[in-house]
């Protein structure tokens, strides 16, 4: 069964050491390691931060977090 993914109008951001927020961007992956299956990536979207470029993972409850 296909699963319907849906784009949402969220903005994701966290609290910066100085105070300051922090606001993520979606991008797409640059490297090969990147890409890796192993890693994980594919099971989500991956989102980097425009100030200091901390990176999260956003993906569905169901699918296996990336192994470090």
């Amino acid at each position: 069964m296909d699963r319907l993914h849906t784009e949402l109008d969220f903005r994701l951001q966290h609290l910066h050491s100085d105070g300051s927020w922090g606001t993520f961007e979606r991008r797409e992956p640059r490297s090969p390691a990147e890409t890796d299956p192993e890693r994980g990536w594919p099971n989500g979207h991956i989102y980097a931060c425009t100030t200091c470029d901390e990176k999260v993972i956003i993906a569905p409850v169901d699918e296996e977090p990336p192994v470090d």
